[in-house]
């Protein structure tokens, strides 16, 4: 039985898993980036993030979004970069279909296109043996990320940052990081809603830097092909090195 399953889910994920190019998919468009950070909520940003042709979203944020917010991060979803581990405390939240078509999501984007990160697509068709399509970025993208940050596995976010900082945009929105120089928005992840438990959480696990990944985004910045790149003002701040 369980052979059976395994083969079923295989079946699933070779028919069913594409590659997502953000190059040839995000050419020419106005992208909004809204990560998970408190500073989303510091600027009204929402009907200027609506306006943008796509928005991109992270991990948990279809399950964290509230109306009553929407002055501030806006309504409108199109991407969604997500683990596929669907825990709530460290991975990406459900993957629940229904949830996201009815928000608008069209893809639902894998990052890591490793042994590990394909193990957890599969697990995923496991649990779910559904055939709707889920998407991976090339791994020849994911390693040149993991190669800037010194063999650091990237975050969900800046991986979706890097990427789509590849893709000749038309203009590109970020809003809601701060590379962890500042905590989560809101309920985004319980019991690390402070600085001190995150940092912890972060140590612990082994996995992040979010120091040498600022240091590629700024990297990021200056070779995107984008033709032009905004941040929200905390972001700024941390760029121009005032928090620190």
């Amino acid at each position: 039985m369980k052979f059976k399953r395994n083969l079923y889910a295989f079946y699933l994920m070779v028919n069913s898993l594409k590659t997502f190019v953000p190059e040839e998919g995000l050419k020419g468009k106005r992208v909004a980036i809204v990560g998970a950070a408190d500073s989303v909520f510091k600027e009204r940003n929402g009907k200027y993030i609506d306006d943008h042709d796509v928005v991109v979203r992270i991990n948990k944020s279809p399950h964290t979004w509230r109306k009553d917010q929407s002055q501030h991060v806006g309504s409108k979803f199109t991407l969604l970069y997500h683990s596929f581990f669907e825990n709530d405390f460290s991975g990406g939240g459900k993957i629940d279909w229904n949830m996201f078509k009815e928000m608008g999501i069209q893809k639902v984007i894998n990052p890591n296109p490793t042994k590990e990160g394909l193990l957890a697509h599969f697990n995923y068709y496991k649990r779910h043996f559904s055939g709707e399509k889920t998407y991976m970025l090339k791994r020849k993208n994911y390693n040149l990320f993991k190669k800037k940050l010194k063999g650091f596995t990237p975050t969900v976010g800046y991986a979706a940052l890097a990427s789509i900082l590849q893709a000749e945009c038309k203009e590109i929105f970020i809003t809601g990081f701060t590379f962890f120089k500042t905590p989560y928005a809101g309920n985004y992840r319980p019991g690390l809603e402070k600085m001190d438990a995150n940092k912890e959480h972060i140590q612990k696990q082994g996995l992040h830097n979010p120091n040498f990944e600022l240091k590629s985004f700024k990297h990021d910045l200056l070779e995107t092909k984008c033709k032009k790149v905004i941040l929200d003002k905390e972001l700024e701040k941390i760029m121009e090195g005032e928090r620190v």
